[in-house]
């Protein structure tokens, strides 16, 4: 496998584990195990799982760098226990970053009347809708009514006379209720 600038890459399955890598890590496994247990313990007190998983981690990525900590003499502790914090920063920012997975029987236990695929399906249709209106049609409603803007703002901010905005939001309007109407929603529901 080729890599940045064309230099050989090869992947961990790829690569036999030295001996002086397994005695390294064994080692490591002895002398630190229990310390940087305790340490990711400390940071992840109500995941005890998480935390013997970022112990794991730590151990795989000592092992995987093996020949460079021997080699640099880079003392293990400091960078064992610098490396758990680093992944539980990282975890803890990737759960964040994830959504909220709902099953069929959670949406019962959200707040209000909303149905969510009504919402998603109105959307698609609102979207639709604004793909065929002409791009100073599209530009002038979206000036005004999702960027909330009035009228003479709106103006300014396009570079055209007042009028021409009230014009060109007057026939979108008109051109979106068409649309809309063809899909089936009526003024009343919009």
């Amino acid at each position: 496998m080729t890599g940045h600038r064309g230099t050989q890459v090869t992947s961990l399955a790829d690569r036999a584990p030295s001996a002086e890598g397994n005695a390294f890590l064994a080692a490591l496994h002895t002398e630190h195990r229990v310390h940087l247990l305790r340490f990711t313990r400390g940071l992840l007190p109500t995941d005890p799982h998480r935390a013997e998983d970022v112990v794991q981690e730590c151990l795989f990525r000592a092992w995987r760098n093996s020949e460079t900590l021997i080699e640099k003499r880079i003392p293990p502790r400091p960078w064992l226990f610098r490396v758990a914090r680093n992944l539980v920063v990282d975890w803890a920012r990737r759960d964040k970053a994830r959504p909220v997975v709902f099953g069929d029987d959670d949406f019962d236990l959200l707040p209000g009347d909303t149905d969510f695929a009504d919402e998603v399906l109105e959307r698609c249709v609102v979207e639709e809708g604004l793909a065929q209106l002409t791009p100073i049609q599209r530009e002038a409603l979206d000036e005004v009514y999702r960027l909330d803007r009035t009228r003479q703002r709106a103006a300014a901010s396009i570079g055209v006379p007042v009028g021409t905005v009230k014009s060109r939001v007057h026939h979108a309007t008109i051109a979106m209720t068409e649309v809309l109407a063809g899909s089936g929603v009526t003024a009343a529901g919009w």
